[in-house]
């Protein structure tokens, strides 16, 4: 029987005790436990599928750490769902959108054409404004920082806390979820 297994079968209480003396196995049997019920949590919250998993995994780090740090008694569910409402507040307010004054410059300038040229340019910046807003926020950070701050896959890592190929990586699935995006407006 896998200690997974062993572990599945203890109360709330003993899995936190267990971390709490450095069982990993006991933290890897709270995440299989709650995993679920935290991610629908935080989707009724930030409404996206990629956000939401962003999210639980941001709150499973913090109380990872925590629960190594704390001793006190806690109900863990209750415990563990608060922290996602939090983190998933915290996504919602960074999600606002936001259009900065470097993305919008080169539909600034008077248009070479007509009316109709002015209501394209203004058609391609709303979907692209909408297009952006619709990726999570990791990858819309990684991909403004690169596509228009000129920032190294290494500069977004170290600004996102993640390795250089996290963020190329990153980089991609933003590009990729841009076009869909795109295509489908």
């Amino acid at each position: 029987m896998s200690t997974i297994d062993l572990h599945s079968r203890r109360c709330d209480a003993d899995l936190v005790a267990l971390v709490r003396r450095g069982d990993e196995g006991a933290f890897t049997a709270i995440v299989a436990r709650h995993r679920a019920a935290l991610v629908a949590h935080a989707r009724r919250i930030v409404r996206s599928p990629e956000d939401a998993e962003e999210v639980v995994q941001d709150a499973f780090v913090k109380a990872h750490a925590a629960l190594r740090a704390d001793t006190r008694e806690m109900a863990l569910s209750a415990w563990l769902h608060t922290i996602v409402r939090n983190r998933a507040l915290d996504t919602l307010r960074r999600n606002r959108p936001q259009v900065g004054l470097d993305l919008v410059a080169p539909f600034l300038a008077d248009p070479a054409g007509g009316p109709e040229d002015v209501a394209e340019q203004r058609a391609e910046l709303g979907g692209l404004a909408d297009g952006l807003n619709a990726l999570p926020r990791r990858q819309r950070d990684a991909l403004v920082m690169h596509a228009l701050d000129g920032a190294s896959h290494e500069a977004i890592g170290r600004r996102l806390g993640m390795s250089a190929n996290a963020s190329k990586t990153l980089v991609c699935r933003a590009r990729s979820g841009l076009r869909r995006e795109l295509a489908a407006a």
